[in-house]
């Protein structure tokens, strides 16, 4: 029997990345878990918007789930979106991630491999895992001069396509909360089913100063520290940042 892993990620002005995300996740291969791909998006938001993508990888078959908000301001504290996300998910095991990441076609099958082994079928720990993160000047050039798609599309082989882009780093600490794999069963069971406390929440909203996620550090804390794992490669495509562009809040498509 397959494991069900939901994938739980946020998006504003992303669009173009996610399709790059929801694509590697379409392409996967070998004895795939049961994937739902939740995404936490503010109505009518980039361009493509975020429905738009949405509808178009639904029509492909893949499982999403969208955690709608009015707008940005709603969900300017990712660890209280993700409050909700945990709120609504049966699966066994619930993968908070970041929306510019594309997976391995093999990633997956993996990932359940390591899920059903004795050492980590019944963990506890907040489950983390190191990424390669490109080139950042690359990946801005790519995504604002190269790229000839017209979105939200499908890109074909997106992992063999980005595994040949210049690397920027390849990263083992969890710090910026794009692979942090947790139990569900015991988060509901012994933490309140909540991902940080709605009223310790540290994130600092991103219309008031740098945004800074600090709920992935008191969520890490919560589960008792972390247990890294080895897994196929998952890809980072890199981005402008808030604080290296000298504004609080990026509001442009990436």
């Amino acid at each position: 029997m397959s494991v069900t892993i939901e994938i739980a990620v946020s998006c504003t002005w992303y669009q173009k990345r996610l399709c790059w995300m929801m694509s590697s996740i379409l392409q996967q291969k070998g004895n795939i878990p049961n994937i739902i791909f939740n995404v936490a998006y503010p109505q009518h938001n980039g361009n493509p918007t975020t429905e738009d993508v949405c509808k178009l990888f639904i029509s492909n078959g893949l499982n999403v789930k969208e955690t709608v908000y009015k707008n940005e301001i709603e969900m300017q504290k990712r660890g209280l979106v993700r409050n909700n996300q945990l709120k609504e998910s049966s699966a066994k095991w619930i993968l908070f991630s970041d929306s510019d990441m594309v997976y391995d076609p093999f990633f997956f099958e993996d990932l359940q491999n390591q899920l059903e082994s004795t050492d980590l079928k019944n963990e506890t720990r907040c489950i983390s895992a190191r990424r390669i993160s490109l080139s950042k000047e690359y990946s801005k050039d790519y995504f604002n001069k190269i790229d000839q798609n017209i979105y939200p599309c499908i890109i074909e082989n997106v992992a063999e396509f980005v595994s040949k882009w210049p690397i920027f780093k390849i990263s083992n600490s969890c710090g910026a909360g794009y692979f942090q794999l947790a139990n569900v069963w015991n988060i509901k069971k012994n933490h309140n089913g909540l991902y940080v406390n709605p009223h310790d929440c540290a994130d600092v909203p991103e219309f008031e100063k740098f945004h800074k996620t600090k709920s992935d550090k008191q969520f890490r804390r919560m589960l008792g520290g972390t247990v890294t794992i080895k897994t196929k490669s998952q890809y980072h495509l890199n981005h402008e940042r808030d604080n290296e562009e000298g504004c609080k809040h990026l509001t442009f498509q990436r």
